[in-house]
């Protein structure tokens, strides 16, 4: 008798999850059929950028903006649909995987999540050794005594090599990633926030490490992060994006002391200060959200929410062009001289 009654439950429970499901599916087929077939949603528009050797130049901005987009388009894991890629002069934009294998000894990523972007079945030293079985580098006892080197360099005992991700910290797996890239001996790395999933401590031995292996190895760095005191700290030059477009760029002083883009402005004043007269300065709050890439606003896409938005931000887009020497901006406000603040 119990046995029947809980056949009967279970069947009802079924039935019960089959009824949510079908009604999910006419829900996503509404939608599918209203939606309009010819919106297309673009990553980016419009970045030009150049990266000099050992310059560290990070890319800041709201989720979804289109900075890790730009990384993974430079190092070709994203195919892009315009635009050129060149690398000392020489155009990889459409260069098909085995003419990119020797670029990729030359570009190299450090991935946010450090125990998703390693393999559990392979021990650390493999993990660290197998760009250079790919590319056909050394002889295997060449290269256990490179991976050795590499990890003692990166603050890891050389005995770990043989123990398995799920073995080490987070800290310590970022370390794996961080000797991985580094094991080709690179020209460019790209980051994408790869401290962001560590807390704060583990965080400074980490950012620490990837400036002292700048300067020895004359690195170019390409970083995606959200954390300001940490760009303030490690960066030669800043980007400024939103909804896909470069809105600012110039150097980390220029930013920090007189930021020429009212989402700069915001998220500058965003940034906590352990000191009491900060308690005086002006917050910029924004209201609303973000704006949907697929489609976005016409004009500026800054406007919906912009506390200085004028009727031609409306209707115009701004031209990104060099406000000041060196420091780069796209915004309206500036077209009778610049202002700063901003609000004056």
């Amino acid at each position: 008798m119990a046995k029947g009654k809980v056949k009967h439950g279970e069947a009802r429970a079924e039935a019960r999850r089959r009824n949510r499901l079908a009604a999910k599916q006419r829900v996503v087929a509404e939608a599918a059929v209203d939606a309009p077939r010819d919106l297309v949603a673009v990553a980016h528009q419009g970045v030009d950028l150049e990266i000099g050797d050992g310059e560290f130049c990070v890319f800041v901005g709201p989720s979804g903006c289109g900075k890790s987009t730009v990384g993974r388009t430079l190092l070709k894991l994203l195919e892009p649909t315009g635009g050129t890629i060149k690398v000392s002069g020489n155009d990889i934009t459409h260069l098909s995987p085995d003419a990119m294998l020797p670029y990729r000894r030359r570009l190299q990523m450090i991935y946010q999540d450090p125990y998703a972007s390693l393999n559990p079945r392979m021990t650390a030293g493999d993990i660290v050794g197998e760009p250079l079985v790919v590319h056909g580098i050394g002889t295997p006892r060449e290269n256990r005594d490179r991976v050795a080197s590499l990890f003692e360099r990166c603050g890891l005992r050389p005995e770990a090599v043989g123990r398995y991700p799920h073995e080490f910290s987070g800290g310590q797996r970022q370390r794996v990633g961080i000797a991985r890239a580094l094991s080709l001996g690179p020209e460019l790395i790209v980051g994408d926030e790869p401290v962001s999933a560590l807390d704060v401590s583990i965080q400074a031995q980490i950012i620490n490490l990837l400036m002292d292996l700048q300067d020895e190895y004359r690195l170019s760095y390409l970083f995606v992060a959200h954390d300001l005191a940490v760009v303030e700290h490690i960066s030669h030059r800043v980007a400024v994006m939103y909804l896909g477009r470069i809105v600012e760029m110039t150097d980390r002083k220029s930013l920090f002391e007189m930021p020429l883009h009212p989402y700069t402005e915001a998220l500058l004043s965003a940034v906590p200060i352990p000191k009491s007269s900060a308690r005086k300065r002006k917050r910029v709050i924004l209201t609303g959200d973000v704006p949907s890439p697929i489609n976005p606003p016409a004009g500026c896409h800054f406007h919906t929410r912009c506390p200085y938005a004028m009727p031609r931000c409306r209707a115009e887009a701004p031209v990104l062009r060099e406000i000041v020497p060196g420091h780069v901006a796209s915004c309206h406000l500036h077209d009778g001289g610049v202002k700063s603040p901003l609000g004056n």
